[in-house]
């Protein structure tokens, strides 16, 4: 090999050998990108590779045409050297396993910026500690002068990795053969073993001498010749191609055996490395790809979640009418803290929150209020006897205000079932940009929530709508907060009125002993007529007011408030399950059958289409391709490694 790249001019870029053994007959093939067909023929090798080299130092002009004709010979290289390597990938059955770079030999005298590419790029190899050094010095020039025996010292002082080897020892002017037998003799650089070997001339090779004549001559040579006929018998070994091949070979050896555990550690780490980043990548394109896209659907399908906002309900409960069971020049109506007490019935303790018990419209409605809206509505109706439009009206206006709420909660989850079903698409799907199936999902389930949307609107209206018309069968209810509202609002009147007998009955163990055991005689008594669960303060309905304007007054008041608790309770029910049902739930309801419709997955050439939307993007595939090759690479050279020696 060694025979050829001498043939092939100046070197002016890196050559790297890779030598496999195999059981198909001798190739080579001459790689820039790559350069040629494979070579069969060994005599066609010195020809590629000039044509190579004149490709790589005119990185401009297509390859193509440095490989017919006269591979553009008389043309100028655009660069006098290169870093870029030609690489030589030979095989056969009578080739060794081994890799070695023939670099450009360093000189002096040229222009300093090749003078640095080479010295860098001889740098760049040599400093690796795995590198073994072939230091060839010519016996027809001054060995001072070399710059490559410098640099090996500087990179391997010890010399432990560097062979020395002495070329055209046949060109030695007569007399001075004894300024270089020190090297053999290890008296001149004994920091390494050298070599002496001596190649056919260009004469020779263009003659076309074989490997084997040349090996005879080389052979006839240093018997023949003093004083290399001279050396002792060990000093011999030194001599020959053939005794430099054998010690490179069991150096090659000694080196692989001495860093074998460092390079498993190194595989093992790469090979780790490797599978980690197969790992990362998303499963190649299946190859069932109808079955997978209506799996993806089915996961999504069922990944819709529910959605529900506390907002809603205490906005809507904000709307309850503001009674005050006094008249309104009785009271401050600006001081806030002497109303708080009427806004928290004790009753509603245990079935609403604390911080909602209090909750209402702020908009203040007295007795005179109450009073004078009667008397405005009756019409023909008898002496105490008001007509129903009265509580209807105050009852309409609280439902007039559950309008915006109602909105605010469709509107906000709507926006949030979007954001939330979006990010789903994001995340099922982010897979499948490249073949537009992403995309194409996510205009299918906006178009699905925008139709789900218009629906549950209308739906919405339509609670609304049925609530501007006071009505309910759940009579237990209604009466029981009738009852406890009209027992609230008297005790609040009286106590007001400085009427102590509402005090006594709230602070009834303030009370006399007598007023006490009558008070409980009288709860007791009522049990045995089947009146149940009485308190002390349900007893101040039995108290009649002073007027029977402000007892009509207050039994309105318990009937709107009475009818707004049972109402609220029922409309903040069935606007968020009416919401879910046609929204949040609907949505995900039809989608499946949308998504396979919109796709097209009912369609004849639904197949063709699923290979479409499944595919990944080209990048994707290069570096999945990539990975694989190297990890298929790293684990046949750890099988290898452990047959290393055995």
């Amino acid at each position: 090999m060694r025979k050829v790249l001498s043939d092939c001019e100046d070197h002016r870029c890196p050559t790297e050998c890779q030598l496999e053994q195999s059981n198909t007959p001798w190739q080579c093939t001459v790689s820039l990108l790559p350069f040629g067909q494979t070579i069969t023929n060994k005599s066609d090798v010195t020809d590629r590779i000039r044509r190579a080299q004149r490709a790589i130092l005119s990185p401009t002009i297509p390859t193509d045409a440095f490989l017919t004709g006269d591979g553009m010979e008389n043309t100028q290289p655009e660069f006098p050297f290169s870093h870029n390597c030609i690489v030589l990938r030979i095989s056969g059955s009578d080739v060794t396993d081994l890799n070695f770079i023939d670099l450009p030999g360093l000189f002096s005298g040229g222009q300093n910026e090749d003078m640095d590419l080479i010295k860098n790029l001889t740098v760049s190899y040599i400093q690796k500690p795995s590198c073994l050094i072939l230091l060839t010095v010519a016996c027809e020039t001054d060995f001072v002068n070399q710059g490559a025996h410098q640099l090996a010292k500087e990179f391997d002082p010890d010399g432990y990795r560097t062979i020395g080897v002495l070329t055209k020892p046949d060109r030695i002017p007569p007399t001075e053969e004894g300024e270089w037998l020190p090297f053999i003799r290890g008296e001149r650089e004994n920091t390494a073993t050298w070599f002496c070997v001596k190649c056919p001339n260009s004469q020779a090779i263009k003659e076309g001498i074989t490997w084997e004549q040349a090996r005879a001559a080389e052979l006839a040579f240093f018997s023949s010749t003093q004083p290399w006929s001279t050396l002792k018998d060990d000093l011999g070994t030194q001599l020959g191609t053939e005794k430099l091949t054998t010690f490179l070979s069991n150096k090659l050896c000694d080196a692989i055996e001495e860093r074998l555990p460092d390079i498993q550690k190194k595989l093992d780490k790469r090979l780790e490395e490797t599978r980690r980043e197969l790992d990362e990548l998303p499963p190649p394109p299946s190859s069932t790809p109808m079955k997978d896209i209506l799996r993806l659907i089915f996961d999504f399908t069922r990944a819709a979640e529910k959605q529900s906002e506390d907002a809603f309900r205490i906005a809507i409960r904000q709307t309850a009418p503001a009674f005050i069971p006094q008249f309104r020049d009785e009271t401050n109506e600006d001081s806030d803290a002497e109303f708080k007490s009427y806004r928290s019935p004790a009753f509603l303790e245990g079935e609403e929150r604390p911080d909602e018990i209090g909750l209402d419209d702020g908009e203040k409605i007295f007795i005179n209020d109450v009073l004078e809206t009667a008397e405005n509505a009756v019409t023909r109706e008898l002496p105490c006897n008001f007509p129903f439009v009265i509580p209807k009206g105050y009852i309409i206006e609280r439902v007039d205000q559950w309008d915006e709420p109602a909105q605010t909660l469709f509107n906000s989850t709507l926006e949030k079932l979007k954001e939330i079903t979006l990010d789903m698409v994001d995340k099922h799907f982010e897979r499948y940009i490249h073949g537009g199936l992403k995309q194409q999902v996510r205009t299918i389930v906006r178009a699905q929530l925008e139709l789900r949307a218009k629906e549950t609107s209308k739906r919405i209206e339509f609670l609304l709508q049925v609530e501007r018309e006071p009505f309910t069968e759940n009579k237990h209810s209604f009466r029981d907060y009738r009852r406890k509202f009209l027992a609230y609002y008297k005790g609040l009147y009286h106590s007001h009125s400085n009427n102590y007998f509402i005090d006594r009955l709230r602070q009834s163990r303030y009370s006399s002993s007598e007023f006490n055991s009558a008070l409980n005689m009288i709860i007791s008594n009522l049990a045995f007529i089947g009146i149940h669960n009485v308190n002390p303060l349900d007893l101040a309905v039995l108290k009649p007011s002073e007027s029977e304007d402000v007892e009509d007054a207050l039994r309105i008041m318990a009937d709107v408030r009475g009818y707004f608790q049972v109402a609220y309770k029922r409309f903040v029910d069935n606007v968020p399950k009416a919401i879910d049902e046609n929204l949040v739930l609907g949505v995900a309801k039809d989608l499946q059958d949308a998504l396979v419709s919109g796709l097209g997955l009912d369609l004849p050439d639904a197949h063709e289409r699923c290979v479409r939307y499944l595919a990944e993007h080209p990048r994707l595939a290069d570096k999945r391709e990539r990975l694989s090759g190297r990890k298929n690479r790293l684990e046949l050279a750890l099988g290898e490694l452990d047959m290393v020696f055995v």
